[in-house]
């Protein structure tokens, strides 16, 4: 640390443990200020601001202190590594001085003094809070008062508590927050510096990034967390939504004096953490409207404000309950937990995105706008009947409907009955598998329902729904969930294979089959995919059952068990032409012949297709 002696005016370095006793300048710079290489030469009297440091010395001197610190000359700014040291350090400088004095140059007497310069100073905040003595000085060096016998016109100019300015309160008494506010109206020069400005009041050590605009706030913001888990961090309001959860400027702050940590019976806070993701976080989350709305309830209320705690607009990004941005950032909500029950606002651990400190142009896409469309929030009667805990069913309706807002919402219940399953057996999933709504069936699939729940009629699971009625982005989602692919409903043993192929589902033939399901299944009636595919006549199943069957030296004459029928006497039975020559291309038997010693030609001959007839007979 580096003192200027207050007789010879030479500035000396001090090693730690070596520091005499010193008072402390605090003031506004000014035009021509004194720096250490003015003082180490011989040009430092002929600057204007040679006479502020002049003054500090007289009166540090007549107190009985031999040194001074003085910003300006007592820190080499041309080495970013004592700048970075002293600006880390500054706040502990102005704690451990005897003496502190204001210099406010713009303030000719007593009746001037609250509408100071100096008080709209970012770094005069901690000049003003760290001294355990602050003498305020006129722009004559005359003594207007101290802090302690000025404390309430301080403080009513300030924001600041008078027991903070008396040292009374420790800064740790007071939020996140409320600490944020004092900041909030005041200027510095370089906007960096709005943040470094306030490392000792939150008692933060980082490196400065000069350059980095107001990603030195968020820095702040991130090393605050990492030493206190008070949520009033994000209890924010402001149209700059750059920083995601968290603030581009303390001005953010301007409103939330008043804001105080608070822990309803029950809630405790875990640790904040930050990844690039964002920010992870545990509280409680309430659905609150369309496409992913919600609050997200911070633990900390207003003072005065009952119990009413402050609650910020998230949307779920990817309806999945984990990754949310916030939106609307320039409000939040008073939430009152009286007027709901606490399994409607269960704690989860979430993720809120940190923003980009770039200015992007706003997307018409309103879900990735800021500002939240009036539709889009819930009226008090649509979500009370969604939140309404006498109707079961109403979670099952709307999966079978596919209103995916609707289930989001009712999902974020922590007493929501995801397996319920209505008066046929079917479950939300089931339902919703079964209609082929894919979004509705991953907001299930990641609340951790039953894959494999079969109704009561055919005892049919979702996959085997979901084949059946081909919708094949469902299928891979089950599928990728870990559902069985060879499961057999309970009325016909059917597979999701066996149903695609019936049905002519030909992608859905082709991911099953990807996926490694069984060519060779079976039915009850002994019926594979090819002979379904076959009856049915799906040219272009069968096109691809056939290249597969050769390859895997499956049997092209595999009969079924009711009448002994080969897939080339069902599709002449039905009279597919185009899959009877598929079939007889490959090398299907033309004179096979079922229980009842039919032919593919016999059968064509007696259902009076002539065209398939013709075929079989030119071969």
């Amino acid at each position: 640390m580096r003192l200027l002696n207050t007789s010879n005016f030479e500035v000396k370095l001090f090693g730690d443990g070596e520091v005499p006793p010193y008072a402390i300048l605090s003031h506004t710079w000014g035009e021509e200020e004194v720096t250490i290489q003015d003082m180490e030469g011989t040009h430092a009297a002929n600057k204007k601001g040679y006479e502020k440091v002049e003054q500090c010395c007289s009166i540090a001197r007549a107190n009985g202190f031999d040194y001074v610190w003085i910003d300006t000359c007592c820190i080499d700014k041309a080495s970013s590594a004592e700048l970075s040291e002293a600006i880390n350090s500054m706040y502990r400088w102005y704690q451990e001085a005897k003496e502190c004095y204001a210099y406010l140059a713009d303030v000719p007497s007593i009746s001037k003094f609250s509408g100071s310069r100096w008080f709209t100073r970012g770094w005069t905040l901690q000049e003003l809070i760290a001294p355990p003595t602050v003498i305020f000085f006129d722009k004559e060096w005359k003594k207007l008062g101290t802090k302690e016998t000025l404390r309430q016109v301080v403080s009513n100019c300030t924001g600041i508590p008078v027991g903070i300015l008396l040292g009374d309160d420790d800064l740790d008494t007071f939020s996140i927050a409320q600490r944020m506010s004092w900041s909030a109206k005041r200027k510095t020069s370089r906007i960096e510096d709005r943040a470094y400005c306030l490392l000792g009041i939150f008692g933060i050590n980082m490196p400065l990034v000069y350059g980095e605009r107001e990603a030195a706030f968020i820095r702040l913001q991130e090393e605050i967390m990492r030493v206190s888990d008070d949520h009033s961090l994000f209890a924010w309001k402001s149209s700059d939504d750059r920083g995601g959860l968290l603030a581009t400027s303390p001005a953010s702050f301007i409103n939330s004096y008043n804001i105080i940590q608070f822990y309803p019976l029950g809630t405790f806070n875990s640790p904040l953490s930050v990844s690039s993701r964002g920010i992870h976080l545990e509280l409680r989350f309430i659905g609150w409207g369309r496409r992913g709305l919600g609050l997200a309830i911070l633990h900390c209320k207003e003072r005065g404000g009952q119990d009413k705690m402050i609650a910020i607009y998230v949307r779920d990004l990817n309806l999945t309950m984990e990754r949310f941005e916030r939106v609307q950032s320039e409000e939040f909500e008073q939430f009152d937990l009286s007027k709901f029950k606490p399994s409607q606002y269960p704690v989860r651990r979430i993720c809120i995105q940190i923003g980009r400190m770039t200015r992007m142009r706003k997307s018409k896409d309103c879900r990735k706008c800021d500002r939240i469309p009036p539709e889009e929030i819930y009226p008090n009667s649509t979500q009370t009947t969604l939140m309404k805990f006498g109707v079961p069913t109403r979670l099952l309706r709307a999966a079978e409907k596919g209103l995916e807002d609707d289930v989001w919402l009712m999902l974020t219940r922590s007493d929501i009955e995801a397996n319920l399953k209505d008066i046929n057996g079917q479950t939300a999933l089931s339902l919703t598998a079964r209609y082929g709504h894919e979004v509705v069936v991953k907001l299930l699939l990641d609340k951790g329902v039953d894959l494999e729940a079969k109704d009561k009629d055919n005892g049919q699971t979702p996959l085997l729904w979901a084949a059946q009625y081909g919708h094949e982005a469902v299928v891979e989602l089950l599928l990728n969930t870990g559902a069985d692919l060879e499961a057999k409903d309970n009325d016909n043993s059917q597979t999701p294979l066996l149903w695609a192929a019936k049905e002519g589902h030909e992608a859905v033939v082709k991911l099953l089959l990807d996926k490694g399901a069984d060519l060779k299944a079976r039915d009850k009636n002994g019926q594979t995919p090819l002979s379904w595919a076959a009856e049915k006549g799906h040219e272009a199943v069968i096109k691809l059952l056939l290249k597969l069957l050769l390859d895997k030296s499956v049997d092209l004459e595999a009969k079924d068990k009711n009448n002994g029928q080969t897939p080339l006497s069902l599709a002449a039975r039905y009279g597919h032409e185009a899959v009877v020559k598929l079939l007889f291309d490959k090398g299907a038997d033309l004179e096979a012949k079922d229980k009842n010693g039919q032919t593919p030609l016999s059968w064509a001959t007696q259902k009076g297709h002539g065209a398939v007839v013709k075929l079989l007979l030119d071969k």
